[in-house]
């Protein structure tokens, strides 16, 4: 007689497990998405765990130190990076936020604002301070390519 109402529990605990997995599934679905950052907010934040830079690299400022004492910036170049940086982020933030540009033509226009940063922070370096920093641009790709899952993806586009 055991086994019969031990049968009977164990499919009683079967059904109502698997109608609480509909009812919580159901019920996430209608959960409505996280807000979206607005534009012009600071979207480089530490991430939510408190731990190191975020996924993608260092936030702006972490760079902006890095270089100054890797290239051994004047305080004259300190400050022209940092505008060309903050430049940068407000028209990725604006591309991020724009909403008539379709997700696929916002990447080649991402590109293109890097690129513009890159032009114009090598402009304000010296020779030897362009050399440095060719260098470690060439160290950090070796590395993310290093990163990549199988590691052997064809090497990012040089500029």
């Amino acid at each position: 007689m055991n086994s019969r109402l031990d049968k009977i529990f164990l499919r009683a605990a079967l059904v109502l497990g698997g109608a609480a997995l509909m009812v919580s599934s159901a019920m996430a679905q209608d959960a409505p998405p996280p807000p979206m950052p607005q534009a012009g907010q600071n979207q480089q934040g530490p991430p939510p765990d408190g731990r190191g830079p975020r996924r993608g690299g260092p936030r702006p400022e972490e760079r902006l130190h890095m270089l100054e004492k890797q290239l051994s910036l004047t305080s004259e170049q300190t400050t022209q990076a940092k505008a060309i940086f903050e430049d940068e982020r407000t028209k990725m933030e604006a591309l991020h936020a724009d909403t008539a540009t379709p997700q696929q033509d916002k990447r080649p226009k991402m590109m293109e604002i890097m690129k513009d940063r890159e032009a114009k922070f090598t402009a304000i370096l010296t020779a030897d301070q362009k050399s440095k920093y060719t260098e470690m641009e060439a160290r950090m790709r070796e590395h993310m390519q290093e990163r990549r899952p199988g590691g052997d993806g064809p090497p990012p586009p040089q500029q």
